[in-house]
């Protein structure tokens, strides 16, 4: 077979991605973490090629995007480029890749507080299945359909600082009209190298054993805070468009860390994105072609204890399937104050 090179894309979670990460600063030798809004900070990718020819002046392209379940060309913002060559790999079910760096400094907006999405997109010469190159206006990133491509779009919030809402974008195709469903799941554990990547090594973090985070989303701006709760609701109408949210479920999840449990009143018993939950409760968005929408999604930390962490996935489903979702690690420091 001719190259084929791959990305990587995260598990269970795909736009969790361990083969991009970031660098805070202003050397791109340094450790991995969260960038800082408003400061320099590097972009790194590993890319393999699991063909069996060579792949020589393999470029890789990066993105930032305001933070969005589902990321087209034309709303994705280029960063640079970086060229790589890569053999083929002695054994394609474990590949050893290269790790490539993109020498353009990025600089996360101050207006998402640095919570932006990141792609890295593969264009290989002689690939077995190659992407459009250049990747024309409207085309969906759809990291799963695709192993060029890959994206990373998770974040640590800390729980101390959570007075404003997160803000997520949900948009319609051009020629398209949508009707997304938005809904949020807790738990899972992290693994060594996601922890290294968003830079907690050495924080000595353990999963909260059950519900310790509260999300309630909404199409209204809310505020968040650790005395917030999610509650039921009418949603406004976005553009024209009737949408109803629902957002309920108090259910723990148990005593198993890493068991994840969704907001649509199911267990998910660690799942991952793709199961089939068949609830009601979550935020319903309907938009016409080639428009978008704000998300509005306010924590509340009360259960998180000092040295844990949470996760939450608010995931967004389109026509039966996941279209993307947005991954936050929410923590509570020792030495916090509950």
């Amino acid at each position: 077979m001719p190259a084929h090179i791959t990305i990587r894309d995260g598990s269970p979670y795909w736009w969790a991605s361990t083969d991009i990460w970031v660098v805070p600063g202003t050397d791109p030798n340094g450790s991995p973490g969260t960038p800082v809004a408003g400061q320099p900070a590097y972009l790194w990718a590993h890319a393999a090629n699991t063909g069996n020819s060579l792949a020589n002046g393999t470029r890789i392209d990066f993105y930032w995007a305001d933070p969005s379940a589902q990321v087209i060309v034309g709303n994705a913002t280029a960063i640079g480029s970086a060229f790589v060559d890569l053999a083929p790999e002695q054994d394609p079910n474990n590949p050893v890749g290269q790790d490539v760096l993109c020498l353009v400094p990025w600089v996360p907006v101050i207006v998402n507080g640095g919570h932006e999405c990141l792609l890295a997109v593969a264009h290989g010469p002689g690939d077995t299945n190659p992407i459009p190159d250049p990747l024309p206006n409207g085309y969906v990133f759809d990291p799963p359909a695709h192993d060029q491509i890959a994206q990373r779009n998770i974040t640590v919030l800390m729980a101390g600082m959570l007075q404003a809402a997160m803000v997520i974008s949900v948009r319609a195709l051009p020629r398209q009209d949508k009707e997304a469903f938005i809904s949020v799941e807790y738990g899972g554990e992290l693994d060594e190298r996601q922890i290294a990547l968003l830079g907690l090594r050495g924080l000595q973090l353990r999963p909260a054993p059950q519900r310790a985070v509260q999300v309630e989303l909404s199409l209204q701006p809310l505020c968040g805070g650790k005395d917030r709760h999610p509650h039921g609701h009418e949603a406004a109408e976005p553009l024209g468009y009737g949408a109803g949210s629902e957002v309920g479920g108090d259910e723990t999840l148990g005593n198993e860390p890493g068991a994840a449990e969704d907001d649509m009143g199911a267990a998910a018993g660690g799942a991952g994105p793709d199961a089939d939950y068949g609830g009601k409760h979550g935020l319903r968005v309907r938009l016409p072609r080639g428009t978008a929408t704000a998300v509005y999604a306010a924590f509340s930390v009360d259960g998180l204890r000092p040295g844990q962490y949470q996760l939450v996935h608010i995931i967004e489903r389109s026509q039966g399937k996941v279209a993307g979702g947005v991954s936050y690690v929410v923590v509570q420091l020792q030495g916090d104050k509950k």
